[in-house]
């Protein structure tokens, strides 16, 4: 390896890692860990683990929470190999607009019987909202709606980094 190119992979290490710290954005660490609900349903629960402690909670106050349909899934309700592709696109071209219109701390989702549940927090909604509102006018792969509201503790997320923490 030359000179230039250690310069360069240098460079680009700095970049990122002062990308993160300028958005405050965690290292990744994603766990899938199982729940059971008040039904007796399976829930999947797959988590950045990265927030469990995150100090900048009160930054980004918005909880958006979006609603993915289910369409073909097994019969405990959880998409089948047809499907989970088709919420996996949904879900990055959803993550990609969010990103786009700024600052998106994606901080997990769950799947559970019928649908799955993606969880951002993000500093302006008017902009988090703009952005959803263009994608809503486009074709999706999968229906979904949204929800927004304050939530400066991330106490909907709170589950998800609580107890003795599984990961499967």
């Amino acid at each position: 390896m030359n000179l230039f190119s250690l310069l360069t992979i240098i460079v680009s290490i700095t970049t990122m890692a002062a990308f993160a710290q300028t958005n405050k954005i965690p290292t990744e660490n994603w766990c899938i860990q199982k729940a059971i609900d008040q039904d007796n349903n399976i829930i999947f629960i797959t988590a950045n683990l990265g927030y469990k402690d995150y100090a900048y909670k009160a930054e980004f106050p918005w909880c958006l929470e979006i609603n993915i349909t289910t369409i073909h899934q097994y019969p405990n309700g959880h998409p089948n190999s047809e499907e989970a592709p088709v919420l996996n696109e949904t879900e990055d071209i959803i993550t990609a607009a969010l990103q786009k219109a700024g600052v998106t701390h994606f901080v997990g989702r769950t799947t559970v019987k019928g649908y799955r549940e993606l969880y951002y927090f993000v500093a302006d909604p008017e902009k988090a909202n703009a952005a959803l509102g263009r994608l809503t006018k486009k074709r999706q792969p999968r229906e979904w709606e949204y929800r927004m509201g304050k939530d400066e503790d991330w106490q909907r997320v709170a589950p998800f980094f609580a107890g003795n923490i599984e990961c499967l």
